[in-house]
């Protein structure tokens, strides 16, 4: 009896860590840095005509909001070609694989992150700052905006790393 409650209590503990892990290098839950507007057009309940290059959209999936961004560039495969280039949102219903998520600290930052990857953290501006880790193999910035060392807004860019270090 024991064992089956271990194992009950285990599954329950994997499944409510991994609910809310979905952020990514790649990915903020189903949307993924590269996917193709029709790809996107799929998570809209009541569709629009299209989704336009270089404007931003808003969309709900499980809870969570998303603003959106598709556009042509490094991932492009022909001139006219355009992908899901830009994903943030503000919403706590969501964090990082690491726990990081809206609210979390600059030190909570460090600590998941600062002996894994190149960081980036840009000087406070008015008490804002910005915490960078570049994914170059997969051609991506994960964004952490800070307001007084606290998390307010996750992004994720895609971006070309042939061109662009941080």
């Amino acid at each position: 009896m024991k064992i089956n409650q271990s194992i009950l209590i285990l599954i329950t503990v994997l499944i409510s860590t991994f609910s809310f892990a979905q952020i990514s290098t790649t990915r903020m839950n189903e949307l993924k840095i590269g996917m193709r507007p029709n790809e996107v057009m799929k998570f809209y309940g009541k569709k629009p005509a299209a989704i336009v290059d270089d404007y931003k959209k808003i969309i709900t999936i499980n809870g969570v909001n998303f603003t959106f961004s598709i556009g042509k560039g490094y991932l492009s495969k022909t001139e006219n070609d355009s992908y899901l280039n830009s994903i943030s949102t503000t919403s706590k219903n969501i964090k990082t694989l690491s726990g990081i998520g809206i609210g979390s600290t600059l030190d909570d930052l460090w600590k998941a992150y600062g002996a894994k990857y190149d960081i980036y953290l840009d000087k406070a501006e008015f008490d804002s700052r910005e915490f960078r880790i570049q994914d170059a193999e997969n051609g991506t910035l994960l964004l952490f905006e800070l307001k007084n060392e606290i998390v307010t807004e996750i992004i994720l860019n895609s971006y070309n790393p042939e061109e662009c270090t941080i």
